[in-house]
């Protein structure tokens, strides 16, 4: 009985992460890559040294993060993934931790290929400078996650993660560890801070919408 079981729940988890990365995961991971394309527009990806790199990446490769991480709660709305998520098999926190373990992935996949990019393109790149877009990508799009789990609307949950940007540009000398552009300025310390501080939210958030769930 205990083999029928765990082979009914391998069988759900496979169904889950394959319909959310085709109807959810997917086009968010398309946008995140006509973001990155329009990015050597915007801001010149060439033969740059690690200050001038740390622009493109902190001023724009980061919202990926806003794009990928904040809509992890948005599939419930499709009946078919609800449907799923409802089988007594599969715990909804286990299956919000799946989506945001690829989400991640996802984030940290567009932000190495993009300095690939760069590096090819003779910028002056370097590990901590990776990481911290990282960092502020995750940071991001946290925020926005907590507050969709909080608010339970998604264009809310958008409208904070960009709030915090347009901070960041307006007063950014106030916001201290949690300056999303600090490598600009050559100061790389706020980045473990805000990639911590993501970890925590992002797990704050999961089981704040859980609570949420099981209160409904």
């Amino acid at each position: 009985m205990v083999v029928t079981e765990k082979s009914k729940n391998k069988l759900q988890v496979r169904q889950i992460a394959k319909i959310n990365l085709r109807h959810n995961f997917l086009p968010l991971f398309l946008l995140s890559l006509i973001i990155l394309a329009i990015t050597p527009i915007l801001f010149g990806t060439a033969n740059l040294n690690e200050t001038a790199s740390a622009v493109p990446l902190e001023m724009l490769v980061s919202i990926i993060g806003v794009v990928i991480l904040t809509p992890l709660f948005h599939p419930e709305q499709n009946s078919e993934i609800e449907d799923i998520i409802s089988s007594k098999y599969v715990n909804n926190t286990y299956v919000h931790l799946i989506r945001g373990i690829y989400s991640i992935i996802g984030i940290a996949v567009l932000i190495i290929c993009f300095s690939v990019y760069m590096l090819i393109c003779g910028c002056k790149l370097t590990i901590p400078l990776i990481l911290g877009t990282f960092a502020d990508a995750m940071f991001l799009g946290s925020i926005g996650l907590l507050s969709a789990a909080v608010s339970n609307n998604l264009p809310v949950a958008f409208m904070v993660s960009i709030l915090y940007y347009l901070l960041n540009i307006t007063i950014q000398s106030k916001l201290g560890y949690f300056n999303l552009f600090s490598m600009m300025n050559g100061n790389y310390t706020p980045n473990l801070w805000l990639l911590t501080s993501s970890i925590l939210i992002i797990v704050i958030a999961i089981l704040i919408k859980r609570i949420i769930t099981k209160c409904r």
